[in-house]
């Protein structure tokens, strides 16, 4: 049985798996991503994590073809090193070379919506779709295209930086210096800040009560209430809902998806969140290409999505990516 090492080293903790051609995960491991410690001992780590799912590998008859690491940033050409990543210490580490000495294992790096679009048009909710985009929303907003059966590459290997896409010049400044781009508006941080700010106006809500109790909101205690009935909570999501479907109806109309799938934390929202997204979208969008769409739903891998999808970088041929700006 072929099988590959995918690996995923998000914000907060590497995903780890052993996964099989049709997408089987025969072996996971999570190790802790914490970004006070030094490069050389975070990667101490994930070589041991490593090394522990290859012995796994190897008493179970298993020789794994090859190694595919997803991370969340661009990646500097010839493809060893990472860049602009969301765990600072790693940028600039020679982390492709490192891996392959230790493992001799042939290895690819990808960028983590690549990893994801790659993980859905395989094994999850994009199979079968010639045009697929798939839209995370979480900590940040991201977005990858799927185009023909590949992935479509612009700037550093991936579509960009399409999270930053500005919507309101008039906005707030997100971490990365945009003025009201999309992920300012729309990703976990400011929805938590503005169910926080809805619990703490004169406008009688369940959020009231939930920031009591906690000290704090997140973007799951914005759908818990909804679901109880809110209709400040409601409305809400249709705000967020809305900022989205304008930052995706820019999109839409770039890459003429014929599927968009939304995956990230958020999306857990369900209806609350898609609904209002696809409706913007099609009511601010060149009709044309919004026609195009036949549906926005939810992606279907979760938090595998990425680590799946790094696998497929060597289960299927074709895929290796290119890099440079």
């Amino acid at each position: 049985m072929r099988v590959a090492l995918g690996v995923d080293i998000g914000g907060t903790v590497a995903k780890l798996g052993v996964i099989g051609e049709t997408g089987e995960i025969m072996r996971r491991a999570d190790e802790p991503v914490i970004h006070e410690l030094p490069a050389e001992t975070l990667v101490g780590n994930l070589l041991r994590a490593i090394e522990r799912l290859l012995a796994w590998s190897q008493e179970h008859g298993l020789e794994p073809v090859g190694m595919g690491v997803s991370i969340c940033g661009y990646i500097l050409p010839p493809g060893d090193v990472p860049d602009y990543i969301n765990v600072h210490s790693l940028d600039g580490y020679p982390l492709r070379p490192q891996l392959v000495e230790a493992f001799g294992l042939p290895t690819v790096m990808d960028n983590d919506m690549n990893c994801g679009v790659l993980g859905e048009y395989h094994f999850g909710a994009g199979r079968g779709v010639r045009r697929l985009m798939v839209m995370t929303v979480g900590t940040g907003i991201g977005m990858a295209v799927m185009l023909d059966g590949q992935v479509v590459r612009l700037a550093g290997g991936t579509v960009g930086n399409p999270g930053h896409v500005i919507i309101d010049p008039q906005g707030p400044v997100c971490v990365a210096g945009c003025r009201g781009c999309l992920e300012s508006l729309a990703s976990a941080g400011p929805i938590s800040r503005r169910a926080e700010d809805m619990a703490r106006s004169q406008r009688p809500t369940a959020l009231a009560g939930m920031l009591a109790t906690q000290g704090r909101l997140t973007p799951e205690d914005l759908y818990r209430a909804a679901e109880q009935g809110d209709a400040p909570a409601q409305e809400l999501w249709e705000e967020i809902g809305q900022w989205l479907g304008r930052g995706l109806a820019s999109w839409v109309q770039i890459f003429a998806p014929e599927v968009v799938l939304v995956g990230g934390g958020v999306s857990q929202a369900g209806r609350w969140l898609l609904d209002p997204i696809e409706r913007e979208m099609r009511r601010v969008g060149e009709p044309y290409f919004t026609r195009r769409v036949h549906e926005v739903k939810r992606a279907g891998l979760g938090r595998d999505a990425a680590m799946l999808g790094a696998a497929a970088l060597f289960l299927f041929p074709g895929y290796t990516p290119t890099y440079g700006f």
